[in-house]
């Protein structure tokens, strides 16, 4: 079973279960920059009913134990070998904002182990300011409250934005330094129009750290492939308007797999 295969691989994933339904289609979760598997939690509870759920956490991320990486093409590296070794079949693919990048590389390295890809608040470029990647070694959690700033749409739940800013802060400042300064240097835009998979790209439209115009752009570039804005949403648009994010992704696996779901 993929649970146990994860485990002797020394992933943390979520949900942290071995119930799994034979013949939904597995979708394969991919957090952003300083973050864990928990910030999938309203998509792996309330897309469970459509999909065998699984949110990795990334190396150095959470609970999975390998060191933390500094490149785009390593985290991919890290992924494929986790989908050859941990999942049977082709997964749908989802990723936040860098877990995007991550996606885009394994779109464009290993299509062959998807049979869809779901890009959230990302872009082919993400170039991060300079004050954060100098804020992020010199006075680490005041430059993350800062982040967390812009990471929401106006009257966002502040127990939401709290956690969001608790969860950066675990992961602590070398880890977050390293994976804003790989964003930093992903640009994937001369190639993103070479991916061929089915693609949903959804943000939200208050989305200040990876504007709509980078979701768009994507779209524009990806020929398979459909754009959702979500209204009253920022960055994590998945924990701020979980419900409308997942009808979105719902509707999007019931057109690839031809299975629709609850």
């Amino acid at each position: 079973m993929i649970p146990e295969r994860l485990k002797e691989m020394d992933v943390g994933f979520e949900p942290n279960t071995d119930e799994f339904r034979a013949g939904l289609p597995l979708l394969v979760m991919i957090h952003g920059a300083g973050g864990s598997s928990r910030i999938w939690t309203k998509q792996t509870k309330g897309l469970s009913g459509a999909v065998n759920p699984f949110a990795l956490d990334l190396p150095g991320h959470g609970k999975t134990g390998t060191g933390a990486m500094s490149d785009m093409g390593d985290y991919a590296s890290w992924l494929k070998e986790v989908l050859v070794r941990a999942f049977e079949a082709p997964v749908i693919l989802m990723g936040h904002s860098m877990g995007g990048a991550i996606v885009q590389e394994a779109a464009l390295l290993y299509p062959e182990l998807l049979i869809g890809i779901i890009l959230v608040a990302t872009g082919p470029r993400l170039q991060v300011a300079p004050s954060f990647l100098e804020g992020f070694s010199s006075r680490f959690e005041k430059t993350v409250d800062l982040v967390m700033e812009y990471a929401f749409a106006s009257g966002t739940d502040p127990s939401i934005v709290e956690e969001g800013a608790r969860a950066m802060k675990e992961a602590g400042p070398g880890v977050v330094s390293d994976d804003f300064s790989a964003c930093n240097r992903f640009d994937r835009r001369k190639d993103v129009q070479n991916i061929e998979l089915p693609c949903l790209i959804i943000c939200g439209q208050e989305d200040k750290l990876t504007p709509v115009k980078l979701s768009r752009g994507l779209n524009e570039s990806i020929r398979n492939s459909r754009f959702q804005v979500v209204p009253s949403a920022g960055h994590f648009v998945m924990l701020e308007k979980p419900e409308m994010f997942n009808g979105h992704v719902r509707n999007f696996i019931e057109s690839i797999t031809g299975d629709p779901r609850p």
